[in-house]
């Protein structure tokens, strides 16, 4: 086995299968940093472009189309909440409808099913309902923070 290892040696051979293999493995090496950097460049025009889109996104225009519903939505819930209680502390025998629901059953996890029963109440005077405080709050609080976000991408460019 020595001597043909030896003449392989000689003969340059050995050195040539290695040279060879070496040479594949930097092939593959540069393929693969190759393959890389393109990978990476792609990512980057990618970035610019979400980056553009984004950008695009955020620029207002002087009436973007939703401003003045969302003021609407805001004033009526106000007035809703804040007027109608005042202005109707001074008619106390109007009388109001309210829809009441009634639930039974719904026990052991649906095996026993629900049933709901409506009815219609009158109350005199004014009758404001958890939806309304519940939407006031709601419409307040998306007011707020489309402007906090509004600003906080304006600083962030």
């Amino acid at each position: 086995m020595e001597s043909v290892v030896s003449s392989l040696w000689d003969s340059g051979a050995l050195g040539a299968v290695f040279t060879a293999i070496i040479t594949f493995f930097g092939q593959l090496s540069a393929l693969n940093t190759q393959k890389y950097t393109a990978v990476l460049e792609a990512l980057q025009k990618q970035q610019t472009a979400d980056i553009a889109a984004h950008d695009a996104a955020i620029a207002r225009t002087k009436d973007d189309g939703g401003t003045w519903t969302r003021r609407v939505m805001m004033f009526a819930a106000f007035a809703m909440l804040g007027a109608c209680p005042i202005l109707f502390a001074f008619f106390p025998d109007i009388p109001v409808a309210v829809e009441t629901i009634e639930q039974t059953g719904g026990w052991l996890w649906g095996l026993i099913p629900e049933k709901e029963s409506f009815g219609v109440s009158y109350v005199n005077g004014f009758y404001l309902a958890d939806v309304w405080k519940e939407l006031m709050a709601n419409l307040v609080s998306a007011y707020i923070g489309a402007g906090i976000t509004r600003k906080a991408f304006k600083l962030g460019k």
